[in-house]
């Protein structure tokens, strides 16, 4: 069930409570005269008069205080004076500002359905909090962080934040009180719904039904009920589960004026319905769910896949055409869940993802398409399909065939015998006599060369990483020269050279010791002297054609 309209009764409760700015004795003069009033427009009155004050006197935080009560009572100018909040506050470190206006129009944004947003400012709130050493505002921060993980599906890590969250007002007494209480349990409880912890989700519920009951708080004693309902629906004990499911909504659309509520009680309803046989009553109250979410676009992960029951319902009546209605609705939906889940959890859960949707509408498009006799564009689009396709597989078959190609061309070039040192010496001089003149001594080239090749054959070039500056110096020449006769003797510039050397280091390496190829590739890049793994691979593609990952999986054990 998604937990909404809950985190705004929070900051409520947050401002009325006495523990707000200790510094400022008239705050709790405007909570004790507010609190004494029951007309809104008194405490309105009240607030105003205040605010007029604290401007003359230039006093910021009482400015805050009188606004942030204002835009309680003042729905209509809400976010107007949150923003004046923020605009006055941002630049200070006060115990509560400006964490709770971040908050509180972080509930704003979390209302309207824009929970990106609302993500963005109670992380803020959250900063802002830790800053200032105000614990009780950086755990409800993290409390609504925790709704908007629970909504998006990500129900283990919000499990853990609201317990987090209950630890710390049973611990802590002076911050404890019966409305924030209920609702924690609320929290509590549905998340262990949907972690499948049927045991603590019991204990819990029966917890929570006992405190609401005890402070006639009929709201949050509603959303427990309809909990207890879905409870009794995973038990199987569908009849009990329908009599919670239907007390609770209808006490809920006494108080509540969030459908999708209503949605979540219909949704479970059917489902109870439908599990003791009742096709009729199951299909009533899956339509019901699905006329709110047509109409609020509000998607609860947990309630969408009631468009398999109505695709399937509509199956069996052969109306083809209700049934792409239900798909398309449900792709609409399913793009509006995901994009509204893309940045609030790393783990994130879909029933359907949009390929497998998307070719399910192609096929029921097809069926319809036949049904009519319109086949060509069917004709049309299989025809395309197969084209894709076969570019598809052609692309892998030739990527395929050349890595197999590059593969045993390295593993040949690998197996060829190593030259002589001799044999070496004399290229060196062969060299020396081809090559045109680069303006240094011959016996400075020779000499230089000789020792590249010893540097070669000692394999230098693994155990330490080189730059040109520190290889020049340890061959006891200029860099200037080591560049010139790199570029023209080995036909590279330094970085390739290096690299190039490291690879066939490790070909020859990875070819001949079995206990390396199970290192990871970072490891392998560490020990043929090359910095990351990236650069390794890279490095290892651009001279052979392949990657080194693919090298290991086919070289023979």
């Amino acid at each position: 069930m998604k937990i909404k309209n809950l985190s705004i009764i929070y900051v409520i409760i947050l401002l009325l409570t006495g523990e707000f700015v200790v510094a400022q004795d008239n705050y709790i003069e405007l909570v004790n005269l507010i609190r004494k009033e029951k007309v809104d427009s008194l405490k309105v009155k009240i607030a105003q008069t205040h605010l007029n004050s604290a401007i003359r006197k230039s006093d910021t935080l009482n400015m805050a205080n009188a606004y942030l009560f204002l835009s309680l009572y003042q729905p209509s100018k809400k976010v107007a004076y949150i923003d004046s909040v923020i605009s006055i506050t941002k630049s200070k470190n006060y115990l509560r500002f400006p964490s709770v206006s971040y908050l509180q129009k972080g509930v704003i944004k979390y209302e309207l359905g824009q929970y990106i947003e609302a993500l963005e400012l109670y992380v803020k709130a959250s900063e802002a909090a830790k800053k200032s050493g105000n614990d009780r505002i950086y755990l409800i921060a993290k409390f609504n962080i925790g709704l908007l993980k629970n909504m998006s599906g990500d129900r283990e890590e919000a499990l853990t934040i609201f317990n987090e969250y209950i630890n710390f007002i049973e611990q802590k007494p002076e911050h404890q009180d019966q409305f924030n209480y209920n609702r924690v349990l609320f929290a509590l409880a549905d998340s262990y719904i949907h972690t499948k912890d049927l045991a603590l989700a019991k204990t819990t519920i029966e917890k929570g039904i006992k405190e609401t009951l005890k402070t006639n708080d009929s709201t949050v004693y509603s959303y427990i009920l309809v909990t207890s309902g879905i409870h009794q629906y995973l038990l199987n004990n569908y009849s009990k589960a329908i009599d919670s499911l239907k007390k609770g909504k209808k006490l809920i659309t006494k108080f509540d004026d969030s459908e999708t509520r209503i949605a979540t009680c219909d949704y479970y309803i059917g489902r109870s319905y439908k599990d003791l046989g009742n096709e009729e009553k199951s299909i009533f109250h899956f339509k019901k769910a699905d006329t709110i979410l047509r109409k609020t676009k509000d998607v609860i992960p947990d309630i969408i896949n009631i468009y398999d029951y109505l695709k399937a319902f509509a199956k069996s009546e052969n109306n083809y055409e209700l049934q792409l209605e239900y798909l398309n609705t449900q792709l609409e939906l399913d793009s509006i869940r995901h994009a509204n889940q893309v940045s609030l959890t790393r783990n994130i859960t879909k029933k359907y993802d949009a390929a497998e949707l998307k070719s399910e509408k192609e096929k029921l498009i097809k069926q319809f398409e036949r049904d009519t006799f319109l086949k060509n564009n069917t004709i049309n689009f299989l025809i395309t399909l197969s084209i894709i396709l076969v570019l598809i597989a052609i692309y892998g078959f030739r990527k395929s065939y050349l890595n197999k190609i590059r593969f045993q061309k390295l593993l040949k070039e690998q197996k060829q015998p190593k030259v002589d040192q001799s044999e070496i010496i004399k290229n060196v001089n062969e060299e020396l006599t081809k090559k045109p003149d680069i303006d240094i001594p011959t016996d400075v080239i020779e000499t230089i060369l000789k020792k590249l090749h010893d540097f070669e054959d000692k394999k230098q070039f693994a155990k330490k990483h080189y730059t040109l500056n520190s290889l020049a110096k340890e061959l006891q020449t200029n860099s200037a020269y080591l560049s010139k006769i790199i570029n023209v003797y080995k036909n590279v510039n330094f970085a390739n050279y290096l690299n190039n050397l490291r690879i066939d280091f490790a070909v020859d390496q990875l070819s001949s010791n079995k206990s390396l190829r199970s290192y990871t590739i970072q490891a392998i890049a560490e020990e043929v002297g090359f910095k990351n793994a990236q650069s390794f691979s890279s490095a290892f593609h651009k001279k052979t054609g392949i990657y080194p990952s693919y090298f290991i999986k086919h070289i023979k054990p």
